[in-house]
C-alpha cells in the first residue's frame, strides 16, 4: 500500500523526495510482483499529475483493481486522481473511496 500527503503549499510540480514503504526497492529498480508494479505505476502517475493537487491518499491494488481511499482537497482533485488511475495500463477497475475534505469556516 502506498500512502502520501500533499502539504498545502504543493504547487503542482512533481515531488522528488518520494517516500517508499519499508522493503520496497530503491527508485529505478525492477519490481517483480505485478500488483506492486501496478501500484507503483499508479502512484507515479498520481504524483506526476498536476491536477491532483492536495489531500491524503491511500493506494492499494488487488488483482488489477486500484483502490483509492483518503481525502482530496477538492472535487476536481478527486476526479483527476480517479481519471489518472484509470489511464495506467493494466488497471482493470478503480474503486473510488476518496472523500472531499470539508473546509473549516
Amino acid at each position: 500500500m502506498y500512502s502520501w500527503w500533499y502539504p498545502d503549499w504543493y504547487n503542482g510540480q512533481s515531488y522528488v523526495g518520494r517516500s517508499r514503504p519499508d522493503g520496497e526497492p530503491e527508485a529505478g529498480r525492477d519490481v517483480t510482483d505485478p500488483q506492486k508494479r501496478l501500484a507503483r505505476a499508479v502512484a507515479e502517475a498520481l504524483f506526476d499529475d498536476a491536477a491532483v493537487t492536495g489531500g491524503q491518499f491511500d493506494l492499494s491494488v488487488q488483482n488489477g483493481v486500484v483502490i483509492l481511499d483518503g481525502e482530496a482537497d477538492t472535487e476536481a482533485s478527486r476526479s483527476a486522481a480517479v481519471a489518472r488511475a484509470w489511464s495506467v495500463p493494466g488497471v482493470r477497475d478503480v474503486c473510488n473511496a476518496l472523500a472531499v475534505k470539508k473546509r473549516r469556516r
